[in-house]
């Protein structure tokens, strides 16, 4: 079974691809390998850091960060910059995110970071990365499972 810190992460590809954000079908877990211009705008999802506190000697408070990078360029006919093709993206997915039902399993999810970033020197391709924190119990002995007591 996979660790809960990847079931989160395999939850937000699902939740991210089931929402109407402009990225459509176009959400993708740790992508390395480049996008084509007709590819965007495109989402890629990647596991950060964790860190982990113990509550009691059997349960563990664990926060675990995910990247959510939004890769954009201009609208083909140059009307609409990148960032602001990207912002769309932005606001469907977090409210896709941050849905009280979207982890049921997390006790709280925050998004803490947001960085916009220019790709290339004519101003018409860059990408939001937005930075997740989902707050959740985990047994000290078992990185698959919640405590069933706490």
């Amino acid at each position: 079974m996979d660790s809960l810190q990847e079931q989160i992460a395999a939850q937000a590809l699902a939740v991210l691809l089931a929402a109407a954000t402009p990225a459509g079908d176009r959400v993708y877990r740790s992508r390395s390998e480049a996008l084509r211009r007709e590819e965007t705008p495109a989402i890629v999802i990647r596991p950060d850091m964790e860190q982990t506190e113990r509550e009691s000697e059997e349960v563990d408070r664990n926060q675990f960060e995910l990247s959510v990078e939004i890769l954009a360029r201009e609208s083909p006919d140059g009307s609409t910059p990148w960032d602001a093709v990207a912002d769309q993206v932005r606001v469907a997915a977090h409210a896709a995110l941050m849905d009280d039902n979207a982890f049921p399993a997390v006790d709280r999810v925050q998004r803490f970071y947001v960085d916009w970033v220019e790709e290339e020197g004519d101003n018409t391709a860059g990408n939001c990365m937005m930075r997740y924190r989902f707050t959740y119990l985990c047994s000290s002995t078992d990185l698959t499972s919640s405590p069933t007591y706490y």
